[in-house]
């Protein structure tokens, strides 16, 4: 928000090496539990949410706001690098938590 080009999609990786950035996150997290898991998934949301609040509908909404966007508005980075994300994260945890939670009652 101040001007800089953000990282994305993180330092180091271009689009056409998401795989390679997922692979790495994969690798990062496999010593998590489902409770550590969904506990930084709140923590993260909440961060984003805050985020979101922290600017005007202005800021949000118009195209080229921010020179970073581009040709798009902020509105646009929070659907697609936040929105659909948070929701596939909450589908995999409830997958993973109800299979925990069979496998404990066997």
């Amino acid at each position: 928000m101040n001007g800089d080009m953000p990282f994305m999609p993180a330092p180091g990786y271009m689009w056409r090496t998401i795989k390679l950035l997922n692979m790495q996150i994969w690798e990062n997290y496999q010593d998590v539990t489902i409770n550590q898991a969904m506990k930084k998934l709140k923590l993260s949301h909440e961060r984003v949410m805050n985020l979101v609040q922290s600017h005007s509908n202005e800021e949000i909404m118009t195209k080229k706001y921010y020179k970073w966007t581009k040709t798009s508005n902020l509105y646009g980075y929070f659907a697609a690098n936040a929105y659909k994300h948070y929701i596939w994260a909450i589908k995999k945890c409830e997958v993973i938590a109800e299979s925990i939670k069979e496998e404990t009652v066997k």
